[in-house]
């Protein structure tokens, strides 16, 4: 063993130490590993990336598609539809976590099936954080078995992942060939490992997987008042909230409805909604945003149906705090002209319990009090640079639903060229080019749908593989798995190769894993007189469905920071899932292509 090859294993156990531990938040970590190989560079510069090499990451097809997806995913959000997906869906699952399951399973692994699973998990990803937030589970229940559903979905096909294409690369090469791989070669036991991934979740994983009290950043919610009329031809009229699940699909509280001098409180979601009703709701910001941006539904201006009201189609919501005293203390809302003075209309106003008894038009403001105003974009800036209030929050997205066969056009075009053999980092580029051309996303949108912390992970940890390799460490790690599996039982050799493959694609890329440990299977079994297939198969298994770190594959990466989890969650988790499908793989690959 040279001085540069035990340099590297150390760095990796004090990088992976560092993971694990949590000292340094992960993406720092990362950047840290990217400077340290960068000055091991310089001292050996025939062993270790120079600089160039070490700022790969930055440019390297993984983190560049990874950015992609975001933008690509933000764009199919801001048109509202992932939202509606996630209504329709929660009407399903409800807030049971084995119908979530199974939901996320039969949605997204069958797209990763057919696209690439870390474009799957992109797109989807915004309506899972969506599911969770109707049904109160928290995301850290959900968004793990999101990114391995991902994973044990693209098994499913050859063009699943980008470890199945390369597999089939190295298979076919005219100079070694092996065989010619369709499209469904590796269905079979794909079916079989997804659904013993389906079956561990019903069972021991979702029980291992972390409760979110821990993990979920601490949050205080703030429930608002507002008041809804419906259109007269809406598809409301003439039936029963509770009928229409209306309170599940919008989760928000009906706390009455007003109709003329009547009110109906008890029984508000069990009478037939007529022409003029005003709902009283209960919800959080977000809820009310949605209710804005339906059409069958208008919210109340100032709570009066007489206050006209601009359509403020570029205009946001915003949380404010009333500080001018000589304008609010004592007076009714009523009284105080949004409209006229602000150029902005009250859309809710926070509950204190009080407001149930009375029209909210009537509620006496004071000081200190926490109102929603949507205001036009011009008149924002007045706002801010006023003293009435002070601004807490921006909190609209505005939807733009006109786009949105537009942008789902875009993205069914990326995924119809990676399906055809277009590169995927080719498509979704231009994908993304095209959502600024078709306007379906503004310049300063690109930079806010980007997660960065994840970019940056990406780019401290793939010059890391890099490393690994030009060193020699690879090498060795593999004369290691020759000189152990010499005398070896075919069976033996399989376990050995699988879990070898396992191990290093959570240090370097499973690209990379796949690239060494293949063609390695390819010589070892030819050597002793087997069937290379098989081992090849097992390796890319292996390397297709890396559970135990959120940087052995790209969807665990993205879904670690949205779920704010800690490093070990995929330990304990992907652990026992990783030793069922070993010993799945290892009985039915023999089966389905025999060892000699």
């Amino acid at each position: 063993m040279t001085i540069e090859i035990f340099i590297i294993f150390a760095l990796v156990f004090v990088i992976f130490y560092l993971f694990i531990t949590e000292k340094f938040p992960i993406d720092i970590t990362a950047f840290m590993t990217l400077v340290a190989l960068m000055i091991l560079g310089f001292i050996f510069p025939d062993s270790f990336p120079d600089v160039k090499e070490s700022l790969s990451g930055l440019a390297n097809e993984a983190t560049m598609t990874v950015m992609a997806m975001f933008i690509l995913s933000a764009g199919i959000r801001k048109t509202g539809v992932i939202q509606s997906l996630g209504r329709n869906i929660f009407r399903f699952v409800k807030n049971s976590e084995i119908k979530q399951m199974l939901a996320i399973c039969l949605i997204v692994a069958p797209i990763s099936g057919f696209i690439n699973n870390t474009a799957a998990v992109a797109i989807l990803l915004p309506m899972i954080l969506d599911l969770s937030r109707r049904s109160k589970t928290s995301s850290a229940k959900l968004l793990i078995p999101l990114s391995f559903f991902s994973m044990l979905g693209g098994s499913l096909t050859i063009v699943g992942s980008s470890t199945n294409i390369l597999t089939k690369n190295i298979l076919s090469d005219p100079n070694n060939f092996i065989m010619d791989v369709g499209i469904f070669e590796f269905s079979k036991l794909g079916i079989i490992v997804l659904l013993v991934g389906i079956v561990y979740f019903l069972t021991i994983g979702r029980f291992l997987l972390p409760s979110g009290k821990g993990n979920d950043k601490p949050e205080k919610v703030d429930l608002f008042l507002s008041e809804i009329i419906f259109s007269p031809n809406s598809r409301f009229i003439g039936k029963t909230l509770k009928d229409l699940h209306f309170p599940e699909k919008y989760d928000v509280k009906v706390v009455k409805i007003i109709r003329g001098e009547k009110l109906y409180i008890r029984d508000a979601t069990e009478i037939s909604i007529e022409e003029g009703d005003i709902v009283v709701i209960k919800s959080q910001e977000q809820q009310i945003i949605e209710l804005n941006n339906d059409n069958d539904i208008k919210i109340l201006p100032n709570f009066d149906v007489k206050t006209r009201r601009r359509d403020f189609s570029e205009g946001m919501i915003i949380k404010v705090v009333l500080k001018n005293s000589r304008i609010f203390n004592g007076r009714n809302l009523s009284s105080v002209n949004f409209w006229e003075n602000f150029n902005a209309v009250v859309v809710g106003v926070f509950d204190d319990e009080k407001s149930h008894k009375k029209l909210l038009q009537d509620r006496i403001l004071k000081v200190g009090d926490v109102l929603l105003l949507q205001s036009s974009l011009s008149s924002l800036h007045k706002i801010k640079n006023g003293d009435d209030f002070l601004i807490l929050e921006e909190i609209s997205e505005e939807y733009d639903p006109e786009k949105i066969a537009t942008s789902l056009s875009i993205v069914g075009l990326v995924i119809a060229g990676s399906f055809f053999g277009v590169p995927i980092i080719l498509a979704s580029l231009v994908g993304v080019i095209a959502m600024f051309v078709t306007k379906c996303l503004e310049k300063k949108e690109f930079y806010s749908a980007v997660n960065w912390e994840v970019i940056f992970l990406l780019a401290g940890i793939i010059p890391l593989g890099l490393a690994i390799q030009k060193t020699g460490a690879a090498s060795l790690m593999a004369d290691w798995v020759i000189s152990f599996a010499g005398n070896s039982s075919p069976i033996m050799l399989l376990i050995i190769f699988y879990i070898t493959t396992t191990i290093m694609t959570e240090v370097i890329s499973n690209n990379a894993s796949v690239v060494i440990m293949i063609p390695l299977g390819i010589s070892v079994a030819t050597g002793l007189e087997l069937n290379p297939l098989p081992f090849a198969i097992a390796v890319m298994f292996a390397a297709s469905t890396s559970f135990l770190t959120p940087i052995g594959y790209q969807t665990n990466t993205m879904v670690y920071h949205a779920g704010n989890y800690k490093f070990s969650d995929f330990v304990k988790v992907g652990l026992p899932l990783n030793i069922l499908l070993l010993i799945v793989t290892v009985i039915f690959i023999p089966i389905f292509w025999p060892l000699k």
